[in-house]
């Protein structure tokens, strides 16, 4: 999940099989109990497919819009009758199955995947492993099994994945630092013990928090709250805060606020404290601590990173920023969109009724529901997606798409959603996933062959016509953060998948500012000037342009450079004379993300109120409800939906530059670690052109929208 609710980070495996697949290990979960024979599951199992050239050839052919058969897509059975196996292949795994007593079995229209369903007992035979019920931190549950599964022969050399025996999902892990990244920490001045400050962070506003925990004067920390430091007096009395700025040349500004303190997971004291920011004006911010009986603080704790407020996003906020006329509504009922919810992500009716109505947005289009959907336990990442992705394109009927597991745990199963939408007779036309995982962990804990059978899928929704979505991720250039969805170290910027995939289109974050040109952020001595009275732009999400976290972006260690981004990427490596060194990235490899979108401030109704949220997990149902809009202005126009949208993205930016706006600040080398802020040594700078923070910008609506128009 790439979402930051309020102010932390919200961000599945197959195994061995006789051939040699390979099993991920427990991941993290307890094992419980035997689980009852009795009990009833479902077991996906892909096939392996033919003729993957001609699928690729395909997808080229029907998404460059220089191909004769542009926007000339094909049905799944089309597909299938391209790669799907013989039918004796197929017909051999359902006899195999049907001699343990296994009738239920439904075949997918492109007949290159199998989904039998099946009691615990059965499964255990079929696949030769004790089954189990697993129990996680959180308390949830899974069946699955810890041993490889396995085939016999005469049915492995059809068989690419099973999904559902044993693939434990990952369970983040608490990681030590490892390699050179650096987890932040606040310098207490002159190496007084003052305090530790945790994070500084602005939302939704004027309104900044710092928490931190106090340091007593023994240089202890403190288990006791009210007020902290009673178990090692004197006590803590008071917080002075401290907020300057090099850009208003007005001073610093002290803060006296009230504390507001816990006891947090370690056993010690950890306060919260709430301040007045100006608006886009970075700001140095400074902690420190009274005393019982003391007139003075003690020294000063600085935060290492710059802090920055800005003002609530609402839809109509990005309309007008990216060139959207007032009251553009949805008007052909075959523009069609998506979000993809995993991790018992539900979305509230009510809280999506309450957005419409309290953000003066008129939206009469139906929602469906496919899948599990709580309503009285709703998610801040689906109430995200599916307001901004309708608030974006009123009027779209949009799907809410919740995957289901044989469990209480719910996994970033991306491959399953792959093929329920490209079983659908009539699936919609554009989809925003909002999951994912560092690149190199995918097939070491969702099983061998993952990543390489999901690109192949994503191959078969654009052969389709579908257009993918999906958020780059929100720690940075190297996936930073803790296993097994990111990684710990910087020796190699590790990329977020299925950012990553030459076959969807990655989207990244910027928030809004009028400081938005690198001359904002020169000294004065060399010419730099207050941006302040500017026009409100855009940079990349990132800690060290005064954020909270950093928008992913960067290259795969796997796949290559795809054509249509060729010489975007070359412009960029020949240029740039700040990358990372050479032996921390795949400069021959897949850039991304490829375009950008608002992430920072979206006020979202969740359980009655509104909050804002912040992650690439708005930026993609944002941008999505865009390409939807030209998907509407397309249809309704006699043509073809737009599908895979990179080749002809990337064409018309290189013909019409100014169907992007081009983000030239941010710096995505930090992420975190254990919600701790931690920085490699390098990452990649927004610049001019594609870059691998900014990929080629946010969109402009009414030139992209004629672009389009003239496509085939």
């Amino acid at each position: 999940m790439k979402t930051i609710l309020h102010t932390i980070l919200l961000f599945g495996l197959i195994a061995e099989v006789l051939a040699g697949h390979h099993h991920s290990g427990v991941n993290n979960w307890q094992r419980l109990n035997r689980e009852d024979p009795e009990t009833q599951i479902k077991v996906k199992i892909a096939l392996k497919q033919r003729n993957l050239d001609k699928l690729e050839a395909t997808f080229w052919s029907v998404s460059d819009p220089d191909s004769p058969s542009y926007g000339k897509y094909l049905t799944a059975e089309q597909i299938g009758d391209m790669i799907a196996p013989a039918q004796e292949c197929i017909d051999q795994v359902k006899q195999w199955l049907n001699e343990y007593g296994v009738t239920e079995i439904d075949e997918v229209r492109t007949r290159d995947l199998l989904v039998a369903k099946m009691s615990v007992g059965l499964a255990e035979k079929i696949f030769a492993v004790p089954m189990y019920r697993h129990v996680n931190a959180k308390g949830r549950h899974m069946i699955r099994s810890t041993e490889s599964y396995h085939l016999p022969s005469h049915v492995s050399q059809h068989i690419d994945l099973v999904l559902g025996i044993s693939d434990l999902p990952p369970t983040p892990l608490k990681a030590a630092n490892g390699g050179s990244a650096t987890p932040i920490r606040s310098p207490n001045v002159d190496g007084v013990p003052s305090v530790n400050i945790v994070r500084v962070l602005a939302r939704g506003g004027t309104k900044a928090e710092v928490s931190f925990i106090p340091i007593c004067r023994n240089g202890m920390t403190s288990g006791t709250t009210n007020p902290p430091c009673m178990d090692h007096p004197p006590e803590v009395q008071g917080v002075t805060i401290q907020t300057s700025s090099w850009v208003n040349h007005d001073g610093t500004k002290g803060h006296s606020p009230q504390l507001n303190c816990h006891v947090n997971d370690q056993g010690t004291a950890q306060c919260n404290a709430f301040f007045e920011l100006p608006l886009y004006v970075e700001q140095q911010v400074n902690v420190s601590i009274f005393y019982d009986g003391q007139d003075s603080p003690q020294p000063f704790a600085s935060w290492p990173f710059p802090v920055v407020a800005t003002a609530p996003i609402l839809p109509q906020s990005i309309a007008q920023l990216y060139g959207i006329p007032r009251n553009t509504y949805v008007l052909n009922p075959n523009a069609t969109q998506c979000v993809g919810e995993f991790e018992q992500q539900y979305y509230s009716p009510s809280d999506l009724e309450m957005f419409f109505e309290y953000t003066g947005i008129y939206n009469g289009a139906p929602v469906t529901v496919i899948g599990p959907n709580n309503i009285t336990n709703p998610g801040g990442e689906a109430n995200l997606d599916i307001q901004y992705i309708m608030g974006m394109a009123p009027g779209s009927p949009t799907v809410f798409w919740s995957i289901a597991a044989n469990s209480t745990e719910e996994i970033d199963d991306i491959l399953t959603w792959s093929f329920a939408i490209g079983n659908m007779t009539n699936p919609p036309l554009v989809s925003s996933l909002s999951y994912g995982m560092s690149e190199n962990n995918v097939d070491t804990y969702l099983g061998l062959g993952y990543l390489a059978r999901s690109d192949v899928e994503f191959q078969k929704l654009a052969n389709l016509g579908l257009t993918v979505i999906i958020a780059d991720g929100d720690t940075g250039a190297g996936d930073l953060g803790a296993l097994p969805m990111s990684n710990p170290t910087c020796e190699v910027l590790h990329p977020d998948w299925p950012s990553q995939s030459p076959y969807v289109t990655a989207v990244g974050s910027t928030f809004v500012t009028p400081f938005a040109e690198p001359i904002c952020y020169l000294p004065e001595s060399q010419g730099g000037i207050n941006c302040r009275e500017n026009p409100l732009g855009e940079i990349t999400v990132s800690m060290d342009n005064g954020l909270f976290w950093t928008s992913g972006g960067g290259f795969s260690n796997v796949q290559p450079r795809p054509g249509y981004q060729n010489s975007f990427v070359q412009s960029y490596l020949s240029k740039n004379d700040s990358l990372p060194p050479a032996y921390a990235f795949n400069s021959s490899g897949r850039g991304y993300p490829d375009f950008v979108a608002v992430g920072h401030n979206l006020m979202v109704a969740l359980s009655g109120t509104f909050i804002p949220v912040d992650g690439t997990s708005a930026s993609a149902p944002i941008f999505a409800g865009i390409i939807t809009l030209l998907n509407d202005a397309r249809i309704s126009a006699g043509k073809s939906p737009l599908g895979f949208l990179n080749p002809a993205m990337y064409k018309i930016a290189a013909s019409t530059p100014s169907a992007f706006y081009d983000v030239t600040v941010g710096y995505n080398r930090c992420g975190s670690i254990d919600w701790q802020p931690a920085c490699c040594p390098f990452g990649y700078h927004a610049t001019q052109g594609w870059d691998a923070a900014s990929g080629l910008g946010s969109p402009n609506f009414a030139v992209l929208k004629q672009a389009v128009l003239a496509l085939n």
